[in-house]
């Protein structure tokens, strides 16, 4: 697959993408996304890949959706039915909810980059180097772990993670608003993990991205799956389900690496099966 809006680079197990299209700031089109979504799937589908870490070209991580793609977009819609007048926003959205669920290719174009970053099975870290606008922020969210350096990010995100961060109170400003908040306060609300300076991210973030692709990366799907729907359950469910995710991390050949380095008294040498 042709690389015209990415950048990838493998190191120790790791997956880097950087998403380059400077005259958008990194903008995300339908290409930029195939692209992406192409290299997640190699990434699942290569043992020697263990870790991806996302970022973006400087001085900005992604400005969000391609606007001006949006714009034709639009251009092209102008003979679509309008919203209804007479009807109230909470009835037509269920409305239209009921009418597209479970629908074939809910997940195309630009909206596919999140939903692949929530469905990988190996550790991903972005490394937040500049703007996260919009769908950028939604990216950034996405991924397991967020490095972010010093100065500005937006708190435009998704409405499924957000709340699971920092609460429906935060989240509710932070979406009527469209505020821009310092890398301090995203730290504070826990939305991001760390907070470095600019010419220390890529470095903190491949630091700590090659310390899981060398770690028991299979054990990590089982729980990262395990977290995802402990969301949605009780504390007992939750258990049930862990016993299951446990009974099956012990039969790994990690798990089996993992006791003999641990009676051997020595470093473990994980290979993510």
């Amino acid at each position: 697959m042709a690389r015209d809006y990415i950048q990838v680079e493998e190191r120790d197990g790791v997956l880097t993408i950087t998403m380059d299209d400077a005259p958008t700031r990194n903008a995300i089109g339908d290409q930029m996304a195939e692209e992406i979504c192409g290299e997640i799937d190699r990434l699942e589908s290569d043992a020697s890949l263990r870790t991806l870490v996302i970022t973006g070209r400087d001085p900005s991580f992604c400005s969000g959706a391609n606007v001006k793609q949006m714009d034709r977009a639009a251009r092209g819609a102008d003979d679509e039915e309008p919203v209804p007048p007479d009807v109230r926003p909470w009835g037509y959205l269920e409305e239209q909810w009921e009418s597209e669920r479970g629908r074939q290719g809910a997940f195309d174009g630009v909206r596919s980059v999140p939903v692949r970053l929530h469905r990988l099975e190996k550790p991903s870290i972005a490394a937040v180097n500049g703007y996260a606008m919009g769908l950028g922020m939604g990216i950034a969210l996405s991924c397991d772990i967020r490095i972010i350096r010093r100065g500005l990010i937006p708190a435009d995100g998704s409405c499924w993670q957000l709340p699971r961060m920092i609460g429906l109170g935060n989240t509710f400003l932070l979406q009527y608003t469209g505020q821009v908040i310092d890398a301090q306060e995203a730290l504070r609300l826990g939305i991001a993990s760390r907070v470095t300076p600019h010419e220390e991210l890529l470095h903190t973030t491949m630091e700590l991205a090659a310390g899981l692709a060398s770690g028991a990366t299979y054990g990590m799907a089982l729980t990262k799956r395990l977290i995802q729907q402990s969301l949605h359950v009780g504390f007992e469910e939750s258990m049930e389900l862990a016993g299951v995710a446990q009974e099956i991390a012990r039969r790994t050949e990690d798990h089996r690496e993992g006791v003999r380095a641990f009676v051997e008294k020595r470093s473990p040498r994980f290979t993510g099966r």
